[in-house]
């Protein structure tokens, strides 16, 4: 099985790692930790010097947290790799699902939320075209889950 986990900086991203960790899975899953790097919108470029620095950073960021989840998830027994894509997060999480061949994507319901747009359109995006199964998991599902099944 191949599970597509898309994580961002949000808090529903540490809500969809804890879900992977707390699922079972067959033993020859593989989890593709993805992070997607945006273009730097020029009106949203206020602290760099150059568009260019601030996409740097972004993609800098992107591959710090893939690398984090990816050491994350191997220390909790899981096969992991990791992927950074660039550009629109929705198409590059349908993309990525397809030339990955994923049977599986999970995704925070605000994943790469864009401010003065719906908060979960990726998310539903990703719904209407991968390839695949997908899963939008809900910020603290994951906690109230494991509060449930823990207390």
């Amino acid at each position: 099985m191949r599970i597509l986990l898309v994580v961002d900086d949000s808090e529903s991203s540490a809500d969809v790692v804890e879900t992977v960790v707390d699922r079972s899975w067959p033993a020859d899953t593989l989890v593709r930790v993805l992070s997607i790097v945006a273009p730097v919108r020029a009106e949203l470029h206020s602290r760099h010097d150059t568009l260019e620095l601030a996409q740097k950073e972004m993609t800098r960021k992107a591959e710090s947290l893939t690398a984090r989840v990816t050491d994350f998830l191997r220390t909790e027994g899981l096969s992991v790799d990791s992927a950074v894509a660039f550009g629109d997060a929705a198409s590059q999480i349908v993309n990525e699902a397809q030339q990955w061949q994923a049977n599986f994507v999970l995704l925070g319901a605000n994943s790469y939320a864009v401010e003065g747009k719906e908060p979960r359109g990726v998310a539903q995006s990703v719904v209407n075209h991968a390839p695949c199964k997908v899963e939008i998991v809900e910020q603290g599902a994951a906690a109230l889950e494991k509060e449930i099944h823990d207390g």
